[in-house]
């Protein structure tokens, strides 16, 4: 809490700082999968089979692992920014939000993963022995 001039304790700023720096990171991650997700979709625009399901699966996890992203990072600014309780809990609430959309979106695109791994296994006719 800040003191009766309205300035903050040294561990506070410093506890501010750090949440801060958390924040700059999650915006980054936002950053980095959007590009991840249309970079996908730009792969899946020439790829020999665009409508297969682990194809569609892989795209779509992405597209949510991007939202949950985005949706964590106004959470957490909001957690830093907000000024009183409610908001800081509503704010929370959606980084929660933001954090299982992640968690979804990453299952989604690992199981697409796995389904264009074992097509292109049994493309390749490989023998494992």
């Amino acid at each position: 809490m800040s003191n009766k001039n309205g300035n903050f304790s040294e561990l506070e700023q410093k506890r501010l700082n750090i949440e801060k720096q958390i924040a700059l990171g999650v915006w980054i991650q936002v950053i980095g999968a959007t590009i991840e997700f249309l970079g996908i979709a730009k792969l899946r625009e020439i790829s020999d089979n665009p409508d297969s399901i682990p194809v569609k699966e892989i795209l779509t996890g992405a597209g949510i692992q991007a939202l949950g992203t985005f949706f964590e990072a106004i959470g957490v600014s909001g957690q830093i920014t907000g000024n009183d309780n409610k908001l800081k809990l509503d704010a929370q609430k959606l980084a929660i939000t933001g954090d299982w959309l992640q968690s979804i979106g990453a299952a989604l695109e690992a199981a697409g993963g796995t389904g264009e791994f074992l097509e292109e296994q049994e493309k390749a006719n490989l023998f494992v022995p």
